[in-house]
């Protein structure tokens, strides 16, 4: 029994976190979108992977001019191998978001500015979407 409760009290926080980001998914369209990968993986999960297709379809639906995709891997480590683990995110981002239907010349993949975000964890683990509403 005492194993079992140790079971699910170390699974609760990932378990808490996978709900709270799967509400995002059923929220209404908006103009930015954060994507969140597992620590060390460039493959989207099936919550993320919803996230980008919700972001695609309001991108379709808005006729968006361009959509910003821009990874961040965080502050503390090697930079050059934080650099690509962002870039590798933003690129798996990019791509789902083309086979979801967006027109592959409005994307643009570019870094994400540092912000005091980046010293913490989550920073580790996020590819952000940004839609520029057509005119």
């Amino acid at each position: 029994m005492v194993r079992i409760l140790s079971s699910i009290r170390l699974a609760a926080p990932a378990l808490v976190l996978t709900a709270a980001l799967a509400g995002c998914v059923d929220q209404p369209s908006r103009d930015s979108y954060v994507v969140f990968f597992d620590r060390d993986s460039v493959t989207l999960s099936p919550v993320a992977q919803a996230v980008v297709t919700k972001a695609a379809t309001a991108a379709r639906n808005e006729n968006a001019k361009t959509i910003r995709v821009a990874g961040s891997a965080g502050m503390n480590g090697d930079p050059a191998v934080l650099k690509e683990l962002a870039d590798s995110r933003a690129q798996a981002v990019a791509t789902q978001l083309a086979n979801d239907g967006v027109n592959g010349a409005k994307i643009e993949i570019r870094p994400e500015p540092e912000t005091t975000i980046d010293a913490s964890h989550v920073a580790l683990r996020r590819v952000s979407i940004t839609i520029n509403p057509g005119q």
